[in-house]
């Protein structure tokens, strides 16, 4: 009985299509994708090998989703039920798709997430670039990019340790906590309905209006409370609504407030009002919004993935 489970398991592994593997009493499946994939369902867990490519296009998976170490999976109209995970230098593509559970990424390369729908995300490493998406569960970055464009986060949004956090014309249901960004952040045209917290951050702080990294069109809202303190970075409210109070205490240059921000509650701590000649020059000397320079990243790496995945031909999924 041995040696027949011994050939059936191998048979498995060179199909490419279904590994087993025992780590306890009862063994467990999982299908491997390389190459492309399409409309069909998987029903148990699913699994990008390391160092490969997988394309889905209207894949069903019902189990967990891992793209092991420098691999990539890019999908489009897919619906996974289960977790995800992104191993370190890989790489997730999302458009059109829906997953069911967590997303987490650990030291990956990024995460690209366009007009789809997750829960909570973790991520740590790596950027996480979302566009035109619905997350239904909090979201947390450390120690890469994070870029949020079009978006409706219905929990709490936090960037700690980052290059930069930025948030477009999105609203942030929960709370928003950037904290500890090398390059600071930018927040605009968007909303935030819980207290928001920008701490410990350097570079550049833009929240909202035409500040030192660019124009912003359009108004912010903050809901709740507004806390910038410790931060060494160039610090700008304006043209936003602080609906709470705004504590601004420990910035080192100190916070510029401009005309068009209106603060409801109460000013706790040091500020300055903006001056029409420093703000123009700040403008003119900004880098461009940091979301075109990630998109190409994204596409590059989107374009590869399809390549390799193409060809290594069909999928047996």
């Amino acid at each position: 009985m041995k040696i027949r489970t011994f050939i059936a398991t191998a048979s498995l592994v060179a199909s490419g299509t279904l590994v087993a593997f025992s780590g306890s009493a009862q063994a467990a499946l999982y299908t491997t994708c390389v190459g492309d994939g399409g409309a069909v369902t998987v029903t148990n867990d699913l699994v990008v090998p390391a160092g490969k490519s997988c394309t889905l296009t209207g894949t069903k998976v019902k189990g967990t989703v891992t793209v092991e170490a420098g691999a990539d999976l890019v999908a489009a109209g897919a619906t996974f039920n289960g977790a995800v995970t992104v191993e370190e230098n890989a790489y997730l593509d999302l458009t059109d798709t829906t997953v069911k559970g967590a997303l987490t990424t650990e030291s990956a390369f990024g995460a690209h997430l366009e007009k789809s729908n997750l829960k909570a995300v973790d991520a740590t490493g790596g950027f996480v670039y979302v566009v035109d998406s619905t997350l239904g569960g909090n979201v947390r970055t450390g120690a890469g990019e994070l870029y949020v464009s079009g978006s409706t986060l219905n929990g709490s949004l936090t960037g700690d340790g980052n290059q930069y956090s930025d948030v477009y014309d999105s609203t942030v249901k929960g709370a928003l906590t950037v904290d500890g960004n090398t390059l600071g952040g930018v927040f605009c045209a968007s909303e935030v309905y819980g207290a928001a917290k920008y701490a410990s951050n350097a570079d550049n702080l833009q929240l909202g209006g035409e500040g030192l990294l660019g124009s912003c069109a359009g108004a912010s809202y903050f809901g709740g409370n507004l806390a910038v303190t410790d931060n060494t970075a160039k610090a700008v409210l304006d043209n936003a609504i602080v609906r709470g109070g705004l504590t601004a205490t420990g910035n080192d240059p100190v916070l510029v407030v401009g005309d068009l921000a209106r603060v409801r509650g109460a000013v706790t701590g040091d500020i300055a009002p903006a001056a029409a000649s420093s703000s123009r020059s700040a403008k003119e000397a900004a880098p461009e919004d940091r979301g075109a320079g990630l998109a190409e990243k994204a596409a590059a790496r989107a374009a590869e993935a399809r390549a390799e995945a193409h060809g290594a031909g069909r999928s047996s999924l």
